[in-house]
């Protein structure tokens, strides 16, 4: 590999699986990198990113996830492989369209082939390995970088807001995999996670869909954290996530409120009832994120 690689020389590869809006957002991204490729339909989480790997015709590959809008600027890169190790995963931000977070769900993702194609994550994890099962995160070499290069538009109908909250309730409420104590949840979960779990259950009153994924991630956290008889596996497969929110959301503001207060109660999480116009204002005074150095690594964990 070359110590040196301009980002608009690399393969994209496209993974798409049920997501409502995968064509449209196939064909933006066609429309500003006419050389990507794509995987639709293969089931499973480390199946479609070992598919992306062997469609890919460079040694290092960018993929987008099917309800991402990428960022023409990240074609305008280079990337120096002085400063990161190029075998490792390299993980940008993306901003997320209902709740106005930044940080690495949904972003685009840099893969060295071999590394792609030797991992064993999700279903092809190893029983005996618990993190792997859930995330790539917590089982393969990361480069957590600052910069976000997209948006991810997750809000089309309520099936895929909610999948998209129920994912990152579960995940910020495990520490590596693991369940915490209820009662010393809220001192022991990474600060960070913490933030950024209560404004997914809190934000997003104002965009269409948006509190769909408001109480997916308060149902994520309260089957982790409180329900023991809850697997956490049902997050590596987005058709069992499917099947939860058909079978359990009925009257969206009654779940809302009837989660928020079991939530506060049993293990004294904070989390807000905000309106629309609420909601509104709060990610009006979020800080805006400033992008640095395409290989930046980010200060905190995301």
């Amino acid at each position: 590999m070359a110590d040196k690689v301009r980002v608009s020389d690399l393969d994209f590869v496209y993974i798409s699986y049920k997501e409502p809006n995968k064509e449209e957002n196939w064909a933006d991204l066609l429309s500003k990198v006419p050389w990507a490729k794509r995987v639709d339909g293969v089931k499973g989480f480390d199946s479609a990113h070992k598919a992306a790997a062997e469609k890919a015709e460079t040694d290092f590959f960018i993929s987008i996830d099917g309800d991402n809008i990428i960022d023409e600027s990240f074609l305008l890169q280079t990337l120096d492989w002085s400063k990161t190790n190029p075998k490792a995963v390299h993980r940008w931000r993306a901003k997320n369209n209902i709740n106005g977070l930044v940080y690495g769900n949904g972003g685009l993702v840099g893969w060295q082939k071999e590394t792609c194609l030797r991992m064993k994550t999700h279903e092809n994890a190893d029983k005996s390995n618990k993190k792997a099962q859930l995330d790539f995160c917590w089982s393969v070499p990361h480069e957590n970088l600052h910069n976000c290069y997209s948006s991810t538009v997750i809000n089309t109908d309520p099936r895929q807001a909610f999948i998209a909250g129920y994912r990152e309730g579960v995940k910020m409420s495990l520490d590596k995999g693991e369940r915490f104590n209820p009662v010393d949840f809220v001192r022991r979960v990474e600060p960070s996670n913490l933030k950024n779990l209560v404004t997914w259950m809190s934000v997003g009153a104002d965009v269409e869909n948006g509190k769909y994924a408001m109480i997916g991630a308060r149902m994520g956290c309260y089957a982790t954290t409180i329900n023991t008889n809850h697997s956490s596996d049902s997050i590596r497969d987005v058709d069992k996530m499917a099947e939860i929110f058909a079978s359990s959301v009925e009257d969206i503001d009654e779940s809302l409120s009837a989660y928020a207060e079991s939530l506060k109660q049993r293990i004294g999480i904070p989390i807000a009832t905000y309106d629309s116009e609420e909601s509104y204002f709060f990610k009006f005074c979020m800080p805006q994120h400033i992008n640095r150095g395409v290989q930046d690594l980010s200060l905190i964990h995301i």
